[in-house]
């Protein structure tokens, strides 16, 4: 337990309705020991992933910054060393690819190559710790999801048109579409198939051809559009097939969620009640409603959300009283029932909130009698503040002092006598303490090819001063943002970690232009204030079982293999490891187990490393590798990360980038440039590891192990006999013994990824800006610091791509401060 928290755990509030008094130790064991106990098991990493883009081409390399913080103060941890990466298609179990890499003083970073053979879709990198291994959560923060695409402006394009601005549930529906080529080319006689939904099922289908302006009328009659939502269009044209939806613009959804929370957990009759509201509809995206609350059939008062599909209301509930709400817009037949109404109980409100103080107060209705209450706040299960109260008055008040506090979200808890929670609050404290990190000095913002860029950052602190980070820059192509996505540094540690459910639009609540956001994150957290892990020591020191320390290096046992043809341990064997500039040993215990230290696994960058016992007659080897531990821990673990934000239906879509410009450029990148396998200066290189390639496979043409030439193939046998890429022959595993068959015991681990620079050239002189340069990521630094100034300075050249380039600059000072700043500029 921390000694410097102690001052907090025996905070007094100095407010008129506290008592002077200091916390007894059964209650400071049980409020706040057994539930930092338990809070230090549930998440003791918290890793952010950063990525030079978000959508990839195949056979490109993906550069990261993986930014490894310690989960309850997100400071940097320390003790991660390594981390295991794997990339996993969304929705599919199988992992496409495992390595392991270097993490030093709380960062990692590196690169992957995305093989040519990755198909379209969605994937998730993930990253691993000993760490994230061992906590108790059931579920998975460390994730990045990208995607992969072959052609990122698809040779079929369409604009889709629908003939009203919004249409009544009694209009007819029609929607015009043309489909085209990237060079605006018509594409006369393609197939169309329209299917029309409803929130969950098909409900009509129509199919026609497009005439010879390319363009095509889809008519879907008033018994169809009903109760329709949204129409998923199929367009085929020589070969190529290209999937679109678009949302029918109804001015009535075709379902609406609308739920109702009550502020502190519960309503009270008699007591003044807070109830906020959220409507979405059935894609996730806010609805903006209006409505009114009815008591026993009449209307007393009536309300609209403000935010976001949020808002809230005030009211007093009467004894013996029903209470219903209404939605007057859009006019639905249903009726909405408040959550249960209390007789009695005790209330937890915020009255206001400042940069100084956040000022609460309890009430309670006349039947409970006076007693004791303890009031706690916690920020990611640590305990920063403590006060006791007795509820001697219907209502008292009291003040949390921000400066107690670091950013994020703290929790605010009631507990009686017997430390039982009575009502919950949720609340954001500090929003502005973060660095402000700020683009002081670009050289331009419109940009010829091949010309240099110079920028200049400043990072201070919440009180305007200089401030040391570590940040990650990556200046991009826009087309290969995803622009509808809001996973970024801030959001992710101050919300997506802490909130269960979808946050519409992340980067608005940290935007300081927006001046309501701090009335507008409360609405967040009084609507989706459950939390994504539960900290009450009731409900979880009994919950999860031992977590087993996890191995970072490579472990097995060894056995002899006796005359009568048995297994026994190889106590004290020799195991030669043959690493890519010497040869080691390491030994069995006396259970013959062994391990591989994980520093082999460094010396080995880019290579297969080989051990195998000195007598390898009479000895044969079995080992786990940590991926195959980390499979097992992992398997029923949920990965979380944030859905993208649904766009609002209107009047014309398109089914491409809506900046996407329709130059010279962009005509030449559809005939010439459609992949990276064409390019010459942005592919990434398939890493080989020396002496084998990673995996164990047989190609299928020559029936080679681990073959050079083929990089795919079966999984090799135990116990079958295989030729080597050198024409040898081995018995793959040989974990089998079988009579009169030579045995040959060894095992092989890849070492940690090859490292590379990222590729940034230089065009100081005119004869190298002769070659072409189809760059899309202009710059990637994972190693950015600001000087003792606050200052970082960067520059690089533009490429060959006219077009809109994206920057991302994120980092930390690993202290649990964060900042970001997101740029852009035009090259032509």
């Amino acid at each position: 337990m921390r000694k410097i928290l102690c001052a907090f755990y025996l905070c007094l509030i100095s407010c008129y309705s506290f008592y002077a008094q200091v916390l007894d130790k059964t209650a400071n064991d049980r409020l706040v020991i057994q539930h930092e106990l338990v809070a230090s098991k549930q998440v003791k990493e918290n890793i952010y992933i950063h990525t030079d883009k978000d959508i990839y081409e195949p056979g490109e390399d993906l550069w990261f910054k993986a930014y490894i913080l310690n989960g309850n103060d997100l400071k940097i941890s320390q003790q991660t060393k390594i981390i295991f990466v794997e990339l996993r298609k969304l929705g599919e179990k199988e992992v496409i690819t495992k390595e392991i890499y270097d993490a030093t003083n709380g960062f990692a970073s590196g690169h992957l190559f995305l093989a040519d053979i990755l198909k379209d879709g969605t994937y998730q990198l993930i990253v691993h710790t000993k760490n994230t291994m061992e906590n108790a959560s059931k579920t998975i923060l460390a994730n990045k999801q990208i995607e992969i695409r072959e052609s990122i402006i698809p040779k079929i394009l369409i604009d889709s048109e629908f003939h009203k601005k919004t249409y009544e549930r009694t209009d007819t529906v029609q929607l015009e579409i043309a489909v085209f080529s990237r060079s605006r080319v018509p594409y006369i006689e393609a197939s169309v198939i329209a299917e029309l939904f409803s929130t969950d099922k098909k409900i009509g289908r129509i199919k026609v051809k497009t005439d010879e302006k390319g363009e095509a009328k889809l008519t879907f009659p008033v018994k169809k559009t009903t109760n329709a939502a949204y129409i998923k269009l199929r367009v085929q044209y020589k070969g190529e097939t290209v999937h679109y939806s678009v949302d029918i613009p109804f001015q009535n959804p075709a379902a609406i969620q609308f739920g109702m929370y009550p502020e502190g957990g519960n309503l009270v009759e008699n007591l003044p009640n807070t109830v906020a509201f959220k409507a979405v509809d059935h894609h996730g995206k806010p609805l903006h409603v209006e409505g009114d609350l009815y008591e026993d059939g009449k209307k007393v008062r009536s309300f609209e959300v403000t935010h976001f599909g949020m808002g809230k209301f005030l009211f007093t509930p009467k004894p013996y009283k029903k209470y219903t709400v209404q939605l007057s817009n859009p006019v639905l037949d249903s009726t909405f029932q408040l959550p249960d109404i209390r007789k009695s109980g005790i209330k937890l409100q915020v009255d206001r909130s400042n940069q100084k103080n956040i000022h609460c107060s309890i009430t309670k209705t006349t039947d409970i009698s006076p007693q004791k209450v303890y009031i706690r706040v916690q920020n990611r299960g640590n305990v920063y503040w403590m006060a006791t109260a007795s509820l001697t008055k219907d209502r008292i008040r009291f003040k949390i002092p921000c400066n107690k506090l670091p950013q994020g979200i703290a929790e605010v808890t009631i507990f009686n006598e017997r430390f039982q929670p009575l009502a919950e609050r949720l609340v954001y404290a500090n929003l502005d303490q973060k660095l402000h990190v700020k683009l002081e000095e670009i050289s331009k913002m419109l940009y010829r090819q091949k010309e240099k860029v110079n920028m200049r950052f400043s990072v201070k602190d919440q009180f305007g001063k200089p401030a040391i980070g570590h940040f990650s820059l990556s200046v991009f192509d826009h087309l290969y943002a995803k622009k509808d996505n809001h996973y970024s540094i801030l959001p992710h540690y101050y919300l997506f970690s802490e909130l269960k459910g979808h946050v519409y639009n992340a980067s608005y609540y940290f935007d300081e232009k927006n001046k309501d956001r701090d009335k507008h994150l409360d609405l967040v957290l009084l609507t989706q204030g459950w939390r994504t892990y539960i900290w009450n020591p009731e409900n979880l020191l009994d919950a999860h079982d031992y977590v087993k320390p996890f191995r970072e290096e490579v472990t097995g046992r060894a056995f002899q293999v006796t005359k009568e043809k048995t297994l026994k341990n190889a106590k004290g064997a020799e195991i030669k490891v043959v690493l890519p500039k010497r040869i080691t040993s390491i030994h069995t215990d006396s259970n013959g187990n062994f391990a591989l230290p994980v520093n082999y696994l460094k010396i080995g960058r880019g290579y297969e490393i080989t051990f195998l016992p000195i007598n390898s007659e009479s000895i044969i080897l079995e080992a786990t590798f940590p991926f195959d531990e980390i499979g097992k821990r992992t398997k029923k673990k949920l990965l979380l990360f944030p859905k993208s934000d649904r766009l609002v239906s209107e009047k014309k879509q398109s089914s491409y980038d809506s900046e996407f410009s329709f130059n010279e450029t962009n005509y030449l990148e559809e005939v010439k440039l459609t992949g990276y396998k064409d390019r010459d200066k942005n592919s990434g290189e398939n890493v080989i590891y020396k002496d084998f390639p990673s995996g164990d496979y047989v190609c299928h043409e020559y029936g080679v192990l681990n073959c050079r030439n083929h990089r795919s193939g079966s999984p090799p046998i135990e116990g079958k006999r295989y030729r080597l890429n050198s024409g040898q022959y081995v018995v793959f595993g040989n974990t089998k013994v079988k009579k009169g068959e030579k045995k040959t015991a060894f095992l092989m681990v890849k070492g940690f990824y090859p490292t590379k620079e990222f590729y940034n050239p230089t065009y100081d002189k005119a004869e190298d800006k002769l070659f072409p340069d189809n760059r899309k990521t202009l710059f990637w630094s994972p190693k950015l610091i600001s000087n003792e100034k606050g200052e970082i300075n960067v520059s690089f050249y533009t490429s060959d791509v006219q077009t809109t380039f994206f920057g991302r600059l994120e980092g930390t000072n690993g202290s649990g401060l964060f900042g970001a700043n997101y740029f852009q500029f035009n090259v032509n």
